[in-house]
């Protein structure tokens, strides 16, 4: 399976409205314009706005998770002795879950996808130097709805590598052997793995490179 992710960030802030159940992306974006970021796995993914979220399935907006405002009803003008009324904007509300949960022992992680069945999302960020592995964990990683989704499928792992703030050294082992197993050298960088902790796919994604790993690389 082809996974894919795409973290495109805008300035544009817009209202979701006149979407509805069943538009293509196409037609989203003709609508609402370019989402704030996205991010794809399998058949899902996920369209970031100013004022919510709209999920895909298959290419389509999902009934099942979609968070859309629709367009309000045409206002009702009643004879001039009755106060005019306006109709109530319909309204779907996406299913909400707890935050995920990211683990940072990858030993555990391997542990819960095994007794669960279940792959490994696997996160390489920078959460105290790097904007785009910030921007990310706020809008994405830490996300209700990113959670509801994903949940059932992956563990979710984070390697935070950290330049300016103090860690205990059983942590900087953990993150630097980590680093190193996996040769990251970008950030963020998003893997798949299975319980064993094999790599399975890396997920496509805005990153900033490591230039101090880029430089000994290529000496």
């Amino acid at each position: 399976m082809v996974l894919r992710l795409l973290f495109v960030l805008s300035l544009m802030t817009t209202a979701l409205v006149a979407v509805e159940i069943g538009d293509s992306k196409n037609e989203v974006v003709a609508e609402l314009g370019p989402p704030r970021s996205t991010i794809g796995i399998g058949s899902r993914e996920i369209l970031s706005y100013g004022t919510g979220k709209i999920v895909l399935t298959d290419g389509k907006v999902s009934a099942d998770d979609a968070l859309i405002t629709k367009s309000p009803a045409p206002a009702v003008t009643p004879p001039k002795s009755t106060p005019v009324v306006k109709a109530p904007v319909p309204q779907r509300a996406a299913t909400r879950t707890g935050k995920a949960h990211w683990y940072t022992n990858l030993a555990h992680a391997k542990s819960a996808a095994a007794r669960s069945n279940k792959r490994i999302l696997a996160l390489f960020t920078g959460s105290d130097w790097c904007p785009p592995c910030q921007t990310f964990e706020a809008e994405v990683a830490h996300d209700q709805q990113f959670a509801g989704i994903f949940a059932s499928s992956f563990v979710f792992y984070k390697c935070d590598w950290l330049r300016n703030t103090p860690q205990p050294p059983v942590v900087e082992q953990e993150v630097s052997r980590a680093r190193r197993e996996y040769g990251i050298s970008q950030y963020p960088t998003l893997m798949v793995l299975n319980a064993e902790g094999e790599e399975l796919d890396e997920v496509d994604g805005t990153r900033v490179r490591d230039q101090r790993n880029h430089d000994r690389g290529h000496r």
